[in-house]
């Protein structure tokens, strides 16, 4: 028999429990760890549910609709809403039976077989708009060949072939349906809660972590205790109420935990011959001890019944929990969020485990595909480097830049001119121009002619944007022989007359850091026309070696290298950068029309024949406005949750502690009027792919309020 085996796996500790107990994290990194780890293991599939057919009517005092749902997953499937009759716009909770309950009985259509099973028809009368489904999981099953056994463990069993759970299939339905609910004109959107009850629970409990709104009230019943006693000991544990693999990381109790400070009720039975009392007793104290860590309490009843629910204390739970404006919590507008969906983070564990399975961990297939999949937005060839700061000081050293000047606008970030110190340059700076951000090209004439002994030029695409005044300065530069480097670091995707950033120079320097519009982690990209060039770029980010897998080295270089783990990131990202680049240009379009009316405030407008990546969304308040940046930031973010992005940049360059003492050698010819007005004034609105439509009205919003 395998039981010993499988005890010895069910009492392990898991491993987020134990990082919680040893203190090495606290609680809301803990919970955020446990809600990735939930979202990984369910694969819930984006199943957003269209309402195809409605027939209300009045039976009772209550307002009834049969729905009939669409999924994309799931095909046609039935729900009823419950709602007091006259109720305009009411608290509501989308109500989840356990494994028998038939959704007719749920909603009090016909009689319930037992006296709460009807939860949902008592929560409408006590005031709550309640939306409820059918499982799908009995009577879809051949009764002959099923043969007595479970349709639900069959379900499941049959899921698991496919990698997923059946549980994860019943939370996109749940999310589907919580959709729905919040969008029906009798539902507040505002306050909404959730019930479940045995398998419902399970189900309740795993959408509350992975909905898009945290915070949401949960009310439990019988669904408590630890999974080892539930699948081992008591053998009651239903497949589809807990996720293939969830102990390694945490128990159930862990799950509820995750939860604070969101509102929660746990209820379960005594004579309950599913549970067993002491371990639903043990488990309701490590909630209990959560929520108190997190400054919170937990509503947990330990009640004399069976495997029920007692609704009196749901409706009154969910009265309290629901009674303010707002039940959401943790709902504030970042100013950067780097998100990646499921389907994107197995794609990258794939591609990791199958570098370490061929222990080849760098310049391997992984390095080849991102460089190839890069090439596509580039326009030439490319090699990748292990940041976009390596990039530069490659590119600056084959170029030859030791002891003579290398020009950088002043306004940048310190690595730009930083590589150039690297590499042996003195460093001096030019003034920018206001329209596209870049290099002032009348500036850049007077400094090329200032300074004969200039090497290169390192032009920026401040913000994602590629000024149309490169081609002048371009001009100027080739007049005189000087190579041009480019800085394209904010600029990955982002064009000038259809010709993309990276291939107007010698060199175009990419950074793929979180912050970017496309990442990899760690990582960079130098782009360049000359296949002599790259070779030179390779040799360089591998110690300078002569050749590939030479023991010889014939030039100075560094451990420059992309990793194959942080390749395997940027090709999972650069295989979606084309809908990212959209989004990116969608959300900004949209910015454009919410601030059009906004008194106190001006976006940035870029210029004709530039296609800006909107790395930033850069906007202008009135320098002569009620608020200086800094208190403006400060009350969006205290005063609304709204977390502006970092400018770029506040500080020029010619101001660093570095360069100011540097000043007898490097730094230049002040005073950048036009960088320092610019570096003064600009902000920039939070902008990322996964930042929704309300989320930008928020932030709009909050700018109307603060500028007013």
């Amino acid at each position: 028999m395998q039981l010993r085996h499988l005890r010895r796996l069910l009492g392990a500790e898991p491993v987020l429990r134990r990082a919680a107990a040893d203190g090495t994290e606290g609680h809301t990194a803990t919970a955020r760890r446990l809600r990735a780890v939930v979202e990984r293991l369910a694969r819930v599939e984006p199943t957003p549910l269209a309402v195809t057919e409605t027939r209300a009517f009045v039976r009772d005092g209550l307002h009834r609709e049969r729905l009939v749902f669409d999924s994309p997953v799931r095909g046609c499937f039935h729900g009823t809403l419950l709602a007091p009759h006259g109720v305009a716009r009411g608290p509501a909770v989308l109500v989840l039976g356990g494994r028998n309950a038939r959704l007719d009985q749920l909603t009090g259509d016909v009689p319930p077989d037992h006296p709460d099973r009807n939860v949902a028809e008592q929560l409408a009368r006590a005031g709550f708009v309640t939306l409820s489904f059918d499982h799908g999981i009995g009577g879809g099953l051949d009764e002959e060949r099923r043969a007595g056994r479970d349709e639900g463990t069959l379900l499941a069993h049959a899921f698991a072939l496919t990698g997923r759970s059946l549980l994860g299939a019943l939370v996109g339905d749940a999310l589907g349906a919580l959709g729905v609910l919040a969008a029906h004109p009798l539902a507040d959107p505002d306050r909404l809660g959730l019930f479940g009850h045995s398998l419902g629970a399970a189900v309740a409990l795993h959408t509350a972590l992975l909905a898009p709104r945290q915070g949401l009230p949960l009310c439990a019943a019988s669904h408590l205790g630890s999974y080892q006693a539930l699948y081992e000991r008591l053998l009651t544990g239903h497949e589809g109420a807990a996720l293939p693999g969830i102990l390694e990381y945490a128990d159930l109790a862990d799950l509820y935990s995750a939860l604070a400070p969101a509102p929660l009720q746990l209820q379960y039975g005594t004579a309950d011959s599913y549970l067993e009392p002491a371990d639903a007793r043990a488990a309701a104290d490590t909630v209990r001890a959560a929520y108190a860590a997190a400054g919170a309490s937990a509503e947990i009843h330990e009640l004399p019944m069976g495997h029920g629910t007692h609704v009196g204390h749901a409706a009154d739970f969910f009265t309290r929990a629901l009674s303010g404006a707002s039940n959401t919590a943790g709902n504030d507008v970042p100013a950067q969020r780097v998100r990646f969906e499921v389907s994107e983070r197995r794609a990258v564990l794939d591609r990791v485990d199958a570098a370490l399975a061929s222990g080849v961990l760098t310049q391997g297939p992984q390095v080849a595909r991102f460089e190839e999949l890069s090439r596509a937005w580039t326009g030439t060839r490319t090699a990748a480097v292990a940041s976009g700061s390596a990039a530069l000081e490659i590119a600056l050293r084959i170029v030859g830049v030791a002891g003579r000047t290398v020009l950088v606008p002043v306004n940048t970030f310190f690595a730009t001119a930083a590589s150039a110190v690297r590499a042996g340059a003195a460093v001096r700076f030019v003034d920018i121009e206001l329209d596209g951000l870049g290099m002032d090209p009348e500036a850049l004439r007077a400094a090329l002619d200032r300074y004969p002994d200039t090497a290169a030029v390192l032009p920026v695409h401040i913000g994602g944007i590629v000024s149309p005044a490169l081609d002048a300065a371009l001009a100027y530069c080739q007049e005189r022989g000087v190579p041009v480097v480019e800085d394209a670091a904010h600029a990955f995707g982002a064009t000038l007359d259809g010709r993309p950033a990276g291939g107007f120079g010698r060199f175009g320097a990419f950074s793929f850091f979180p912050t970017k519009v496309a990442v990899s982690g760690e990582g960079g990209l130098l782009s360049a026309a000359l296949p002599e060039d790259l070779e030179q770029v390779r040799r360089w980010r591998d110690h300078g070696k002569s050749a590939r897998g030479s023991t010889l080295h014939d030039r100075p270089g560094g451990n420059w290298r992309l990793s194959e783990l942080h390749a395997a990131v940027g090709t999972v990202d650069l295989e979606r950068f084309a809908h990212t680049l959209a989004v990116r240009r969608e959300l900004a379009a949209r910015y454009d029309a919410l601030l059009a009316d906004v008194p106190g405030i001006r976006p940035h407008a870029v210029p004709g024949g530039s296609e800006s990546n909107f790395y930033k969304y850069l906007a202008y308040p009135d320098p002569d406005g009620p608020l200086d940046r800094a208190l403006l930031k400060k009350r969006l973010r205290e005063r609304h949750g709204v977390s502006l992005a970092g400018e770029v940049y506040d500080h020029l360059l010619c101001d660093h502690p570095y360069f100011v003492a540097e000043d007898h050698r490097m730094g230049g010819d002040g005073p950048f009027e036009r960088a320092r007005w610019f570096a003064r004034h600009h902000v920039a609105l939070p902008l990322y792919p996964s930042l929704t439509e309300a989320e930008q009205i928020r932030v709009v919003a909050a700018l109307r309020d603060e500028l007013s």
